[in-house]
């Protein structure tokens, strides 16, 4: 049962770092090639505001139960060699929280305000696009570790001496 509950564990840690990679990649390879030349003043805000908040509000919700995971995932694996998957987890967990709210939510508070002029509509989408892609990048390399971790975690059952069953019948 123990064993049951842990593989849910991770894999609700392994759901979000999915969830979380298809995001920024959707973002980054369909929406932001076309963002410079389709939004203006007068669409942007319908275009990136209503997402973003309905997103934030989303993971307002499933990064505190991520969190809680990685500290049973660090707890479960401390004593093998997969306790560097967890810690690496802490980092790649806290930095996009940290660049949303110390950085992109200054942009987005100034998109929210309402941004009329061209010029300043252009400098605030890079930084934007900028800044979701070092999250991007982030939570590519934290996907990658994951799916290392479940690989990884099969090829050491599978390689461990498989029980032979004991025949009592006289050879």
């Amino acid at each position: 049962m123990k064993r049951t509950l842990l593989d849910i564990n991770n894999a609700y840690i392994f759901f979000c770092a999915s969830i979380y990679l298809g995001l920024f990649w959707s973002l980054h390879f369909f929406w932001f090639p076309n963002y410079p030349t389709t939004l203006n003043v007068d669409n942007y805000y319908d275009a990136i505001i209503p997402i973003t908040d309905t997103a934030t509000q989303f993971f307002f919700i499933t990064i505190p139960i991520m969190a809680v995971a990685i500290v049973i995932m660090l707890i479960s694996e401390w004593k093998t060699k997969f306790r560097w998957v967890p810690l690496a987890w802490i980092i790649g967990l806290l930095a996009p929280v940290i660049v949303q709210q110390l950085f992109i939510e200054r942009v987005n508070n100034k998109f929210k305000a309402g941004v009329t002029d061209p010029q300043e509509l252009g400098a605030l989408l890079n930084e934007w696009m900028f800044l979701n892609d070092v999250r991007w990048i982030i939570l590519t390399i934290m996907w990658c570790i994951t799916m290392y971790f479940f690989i990884a975690k099969a090829r050491q059952k599978n390689q461990q001496p498989q029980q032979r069953e004991v025949s009592f019948e006289a050879a």
